[in-house]
């Protein structure tokens, strides 16, 4: 998750190549100070302000010197394209009956507990996966790597990465080739952040933001994999890259399935999965969500987790659900606690499985919605 609440754009008409525009959302504050100082500068277009960069050098310069609260999770957005309206929604109606316990119950049997916790741990050694730092570049290479060890018995399985133009950091990308090639997509960012001292140099492990999410991720292929799950749609996950700089990765892929017209069934987010600080274990985001689906994995806990969950709102664009939503695919975001309660340390050096009393107890709850939402949905 990200901590800043701007919306970062690009014109394409009106911009130089590497030119940035940063939105501000409403619920940011910036000093006057700052807005009047020549340090920065400040453009209208319409009825809105947008703070012009140069580059994503210049960006990262800016981040490190304005301070927002650390309290929130919330963001910025990084595009390419004007982000003034959102794209028309899918009008396409799903079915989102419950209609295959038996197989799903079987396989959420299988979610291991030590599985997501030594994943947690391994992914979280790493110095910092910062976007442009050398160790987040190898997080994500390792990562694949993983991913491939786990489907390498799988013939209707690839890997690929997501290559940027602008930062080394990749995406990476598993496929499961179904009957059909409606895709099923699960996401979680793979980078991490210090927002205290801001940079590629900073310690900033992310064990719940977001290795947690990217061990939910993993555990889902895993089990999928050695339940020889054969999908009838395309099942395809995604570890994005540079979420916590803008959703600068998965704005990039989302934008290029929507100028593709890929037939997407439904996206869920997750984004920190390991730190229990509410009443309830799921907390679904209903602002720049689907509400048919999010009532839909409302659904699926109640039938296959049997645990409480309420819906809360971010109210601005705090996680890679936003991307998906944008472009006007049905997109879920369900968080590990109300947005007020999350995980005091994210984007610190002290994000650590400390924090979640070296368990990963809570992200087995949502490797088990991940795949009851995967297993229905698949149909």
């Amino acid at each position: 998750m990200i901590t800043r609440f701007l919306i970062l754009m690009l014109f394409p008409w009106q911009a130089q190549a590497n030119d940035l525009y940063l939105n501000f959302a409403s619920s940011t504050q910036l000093p006057k100070s700052l807005i009047k100082s020549d340090t920065y500068n400040f453009v209208k277009q319409e009825e809105l302000t947008f703070l012009k960069l140069s580059s994503q050098k210049e960006l990262q310069s800016f981040l490190k010197q304005v301070r927002f609260p650390k309290k929130y999770c919330g963001g910025f957005v990084v595009s390419k394209s004007a982000l003034s309206l959102k794209k028309k929604k899918s009008s396409n109606i799903y079915d989102y009956t419950i209609s295959r316990p038996q197989l799903t119950k079987r396989l959420l049997k299988s979610v291991n507990e030590q599985s997501l916790y030594q994943f947690i741990k391994k992914f979280s050694s790493y110095h910092t996966r910062y976007y442009t730092a050398q160790t987040g570049i190898k997080a994500l290479k390792d990562l694949a790597q993983h991913w491939q060890n786990i489907i390498s018995i799988r013939s209707d399985a690839n890997i690929k990465f997501f290559k940027h133009p602008d930062w080394p950091q990749p995406s990476v990308i598993l496929t499961f080739k179904g009957k059909s090639s409606q895709k099923i997509i699960t996401g979680g960012h793979a980078d991490s952040i210090n927002t205290d001292d801001e940079g590629k140099h900073s310690l900033a492990p992310g064990a719940d933001d977001n290795a947690s999410g990217i061990s939910v991720i993993t555990e889902i292929i895993r089990v999928l994999v050695n339940h020889n799950y054969k999908p009838k749609n395309t099942l395809v996950f995604m570890a994005y890259a540079a979420e916590e700089v803008g959703l600068q990765g998965s704005m990039e892929i989302a934008k290029t399935y929507y100028e593709n017209k890929e037939d997407v069934l439904g996206v869920i987010q997750f984004d920190g999965t390991n730190f229990n600080g509410s009443d309830i274990k799921f907390a679904l985001i209903n602002d720049n969500t689907n509400a048919d689906q999010n009532k839909f994995i409302g659904n699926l806990i109640d039938e296959y987790l049997n645990v409480a969950w309420g819906y809360d709102q971010c109210q601005y664009a705090c996680s890679d659900h936003y991307s998906w939503d944008y472009y006007g695919f049905k997109a879920s975001f369900p968080a590990e606690a109300r947005i007020a309660q999350e995980n005091p340390r994210i984007h610190t050096e002290e994000d650590t499985l400390k924090v979640s009393n070296y368990t990963a107890d809570h992200a087995v709850h949502f490797a088990k919605l991940g795949l009851a939402y995967i297993i229905e949905l698949d149909k």
